[in-house]
């Protein structure tokens, strides 16, 4: 048997090392723990990394080197090592200088000036970059490092003597392209493009293409809502004649013959083939000067092609607003042009309306005549209509009649309304002659639309005015005719 005392001496030591491999984890722990927080104060530290960039203040000359003056800033959190600038030449990447940069902290800024020995330079333009703080934190070709180059070109040959190049100068030789009126400067590299010191790369430049694009896309697609929404389509409303009708004048006396044939005039242009003993009436606008179409505006326009039975309502193209100022302006200026500035004039609005007439066109009934409808309105007091009778004798038409009509009950406005039909595709005629064709004649009806015809013309389609007879609706009515007269005998008897 062991003694009893051995016993107790060597449980007492197992314990003692118990206890000492109990303290000897919890320093190990311990340790562990303060190793874990330590190393999370220095992730935390950093958990802004830094983020240098160069601002370039200028170069500078001496007799011996060319002095570049930047700035250099950390926009970011702070630095927790010191890092490296490099000068090197932009295209061969040969080093010219270097400097320690110092751990900045957030906010921070250093200037430094660094000198550039000519020796090193060559004899012409030289791209030189600068880069600062390209390291582990911040990455090459990394987001964050994009400001952290800047490149300047040095010429050393326009450098002159010590001093030789002012600010203005010298803030236009850093860039490859220059702009000082918006102080807009640019540098070219292979990997994109450097504005104003904040470099872009290809792929950025493509997504800013792509944003304008879009942004285009987007404003064009706005502005024409907006068009849609506020711009009222042209409109052609039906027209009422402003004439009165009067029922009690006798339908075969003078008056009510001239009320008649108040509804057949069309337009100011005999339309009528040239028959003897033809007869065929047309409508005047004029000022109360006389002037034609004075006083007067174009509110809508509208072509239409038609045929035996009718006019087909698939081709009518109402134009639009643009062609009616347009022709309201030259309208406005035909009393001071002669024929030929008028037609000139004419030709701009005459190619849009045929442009516009021909696209609603099917090339199969492009044969078929074409209808114009002009709408016309003018103030009361300022204008006034008058309506013209011709006969066709001895190779011409000749005025026998003329008179102004009663204006019925209407408002401030009088309405008016011109019809013109022009040829379509004339057999043996293509395409392209046709459309050469429709503008001149076009710009030939709007010129004598707007203007008087001359008095040896008397074969133009429009009416060549004879002797004007001796008439007027409060004097006795005059002679106009062997029907006429007979019709006032047997009124006077």
């Amino acid at each position: 048997m062991r003694p009893f005392g051995i016993i107790v001496n060597a449980s007492a030591a197992r314990q003692e090392s118990r206890v000492a491999e109990y303290w000897r984890r919890t320093m190990v722990r311990f340790n562990l723990l303060i190793l874990v927080l330590l190393g999370a104060l220095a992730a935390a530290a950093q958990a802004q990394p830094r983020d240098y960039a160069i601002a370039l203040d200028g170069v500078s000359y001496t007799a011996e080197a060319a002095v570049v003056s930047f700035t250099i800033s950390n926009l970011g959190g702070d630095a927790l090592a010191e890092s490296q600038i490099i000068i090197s030449e932009y295209q061969s990447g040969r080093e010219l200088a270097s400097e320690t940069l110092p751990a900045l902290a957030a906010g921070a800024a250093r200037s430094f000036a660094l000198p550039l020995s000519r020796a090193d330079l060559p004899a012409d333009n030289v791209s030189i970059q600068i880069q600062a703080g390209i390291d582990e934190f911040e990455l090459e070709g990394s987001p964050i490092a994009r400001n952290n180059r800047q490149l300047f070109v040095i010429n050393p040959q326009e450098a002159g003597s010590v001093g030789g190049a002012s600010p203005a100068s010298t803030s236009a030789q850093t860039f490859d392209l220059y702009i000082p009126l918006v102080n807009l400067g640019l540098n070219f590299g292979d990997g994109g493009i450097e504005v104003n010191g904040r470099s872009y790369n290809q792929r950025d430049l493509l997504i800013f293409a792509g944003m304008t694009m879009a942004a285009l896309f987007c404003l064009w697609l706005l502005s024409l809502i907006m068009r849609l929404i506020f711009r009222r389509p042209p409109r052609f409303e039906p027209w009422q004649p402003p004439y009165a009708v009067n029922s009690w004048h006798d339908p075969n006396s003078a008056l009510g013959r001239r009320q008649a044939w108040q509804f057949h005039a069309q337009s100011s242009a005999i339309a009528a083939s040239g028959a003897p003993d033809q007869v065929t009436v047309i409508k005047r606008l004029l000022s109360q000067e006389g002037d034609i179409l004075g006083g007067w505006s174009i509110k809508a326009i509208r072509t239409v092609q038609y045929d035996i039975y009718g006019r087909i309502s698939r081709t009518e193209v109402v134009m639009s607003r643009r062609i009616n100022k347009q022709l309201n302006r030259v309208l406005r200026r035909a009393p001071g042009l002669d024929a030929a500035a008028l037609r000139k004039a004419l030709a701009p609005a005459s190619k849009r309306l045929c442009k516009s007439a021909l696209a609603a066109i099917e090339k199969q009934n492009r044969a078929l005549p074409l209808a114009m409808d002009i709408r016309l309105e003018g103030l009361q007091g300022d204008v006034r209509i008058m309506f013209e009778l011709y006969q066709y004798r001895n190779e011409a038409w000749q005025l026998i009649d003329h008179w102004a009509p009663e204006i019925g009950q209407i408002g401030a406005r009088i309405p008016e309304h011109f019809t013109y039909t022009l040829n379509g595709q004339l057999p043996g005629e293509n395409f392209k002659e046709y459309k050469t064709r429709l503008r001149a004649d076009m710009t030939e009806l709007l010129a004598g639309m707007l203007q008087e015809p001359l008095a040896d013309e008397p074969a133009s389609g429009q009416p060549a005015p004879s002797a004007e007879p001796q008439t007027d609706l409060d004097s006795p009515l005059p002679k106009i005719g062997d029907m006429l007269a007979a019709d006032e005998e047997t009124d006077a008897r």
